[in-house]
């Protein structure tokens, strides 16, 4: 029974079994567990090297190049927000040649060397290209001359003397009643019906051959119909705002040459940027609106220098102002030599009227038609900025001036 039992007992090992098999030896078992384990740590970190290597890209290399990269695009954007604020053009400060604030030469190379540099995980990374496409603000003002990256203040040293010869009087045809030698103008008549303009009188030969041989500006391509309007800004009165705005509604540029008063008022600020973004000149009245025959060739000179610094502190630019009139227009040989000697323009004009009294201003209806008949081919018109009478018909005289066939222009063109 004990025989049966254990033959039916599938579980059982029989004697024979035991002695066929040999006993395990289990000291062996803990280092080989160890040698497979250091045999496959060594093939991860091989693989994962390679992997690294090959496949993947050195990130410490990469991440390097992405901090150079944005380093280097942020110290341009840096420059290139710092030229938009400081320096509007760009370009040589030629009052006849408009100009444009651009992105410097050191910047634009900054630019190139980054994207020297740049690798495609960089190539989303905004810093890299944005500030170096992105254009500096009214920087802009390809319209506007006199816009550059700087401007020049000459010395004494670099006008003076004077040439013996040229004259320090005002000119032969002034009044001999008229102490302050104020410019007057020939009369050109236009018939409002016919359109027809008749000659009358006009400056002594003697002063057209001045203005001739000194560059200024009187009446300019009278052989054209073309017509310029000339602003005097001595202060402000509360209407050149009012005339800016008929100037940009009817797209015309014009000049407005500004006295120190003006230029000393804190206030009037947004009306010189105003000017300036606009695309009109800014043109030098003087410092003190003196007359200028009267003064000292360093007094002279002093007067146009010190209201260009102060229309530049003003402006937050350089500007390089290019076009001057005299205060009355009061002038002489002298005036128009040391004036061309620093880079400026002397403009008279061929049309005006008796605006400039605040307390006695004309009728803007008969205003007008005073300024319809003084149209004429290549006229210069002075207006005043402190009249009221000019702030209302401007619209008008320029819709009559284009309906005549007149081109207006700016006083560089």
């Amino acid at each position: 029974m004990d025989k049966d039992h254990k033959k039916k007992n599938p579980f059982q090992t029989s004697s024979r079994s035991r002695k066929r098999t040999p006993r395990q030896k289990a000291w062996l078992a803990l280092p080989l567990a160890l040698l497979v384990l250091l045999i496959a740590g060594a093939l991860f970190f091989t693989v994962k090297h390679a992997i690294g290597k090959w496949g993947g890209g050195d990130k410490k290399e990469t991440t390097t190049v992405a901090a150079t990269t944005t380093e280097t695009a942020a110290t341009t954007a840096a420059r290139t927000t710092t030229a938009a604020q400081t320096t509007p053009v760009q370009t040589t400060p030629a009052q006849t040649s408009p100009g444009q604030t651009q992105t410097t030469p050191a910047a634009s190379s900054e630019a190139a060397g980054s994207s020297a540099v740049s690798t495609e995980p960089l190539a989303s990374t905004p810093a890299v290209t944005e500030p170096v496409t992105t254009a500096p603000p009214e920087t802009t003002t390809a319209a506007n001359p006199g816009a550059a990256t700087g401007y020049h203040l000459y010395t004494a040293a670099e006008v003076l003397p004077v040439p013996e010869g040229i004259s320090r009087n005002f000119f032969d045809d002034i009044n001999a009643s008229d102490a302050g030698g104020s410019w007057w103008f020939g009369k050109r008549t236009r018939n409002l019906e016919t359109g027809e303009v008749e000659k009358g009188y006009d400056r002594s030969a003697a002063t057209l051959a001045l203005i001739d041989k000194y560059h200024a500006i009187y009446r300019k391509n009278e052989d054209q119909k073309v017509t310029y309007l000339t602003f005097d800004c001595g202060y402000e009165y509360g209407f050149t705002a009012s005339i800016l705005d008929t100037l940009r509604d009817k797209n015309v540029k014009a000049v407005f040459f500004i006295a120190g008063d003006f230029v000393n008022d804190a206030k009037n600020k947004e009306l010189l940027q105003r000017m300036y973004n606009e695309g009109h000149i800014i043109g030098s009245h003087t410092d003190h609106h003196p007359v200028m025959p009267t003064k000292s060739d360093e007094e002279f000179i002093d007067e146009l220098n010190n209201l260009q610094i102060k229309v530049n502190n003003m402006l937050g630019l350089e500007y390089q102002i290019r076009f001057y009139r005299p205060p009355q227009g009061s002038s002489s040989e002298r005036d128009l030599y040391l004036a061309e000697k620093m880079g400026l323009t002397t403009v008279f004009w061929s049309y005006a009227y008796g605006d400039y009294d605040t307390q006695n201003q004309m009728e803007v209806s008969q205003a007008l038609e005073k300024a319809k008949v003084g149209l004429h081919d290549g006229s210069v018109y002075l207006l005043h900025a402190v009249s009221s009478t000019n702030a209302a018909m401007l619209g008008d005289l320029i819709d009559y001036m284009r309906g005549a066939g007149y081109e207006i222009r700016r006083i560089d063109q």
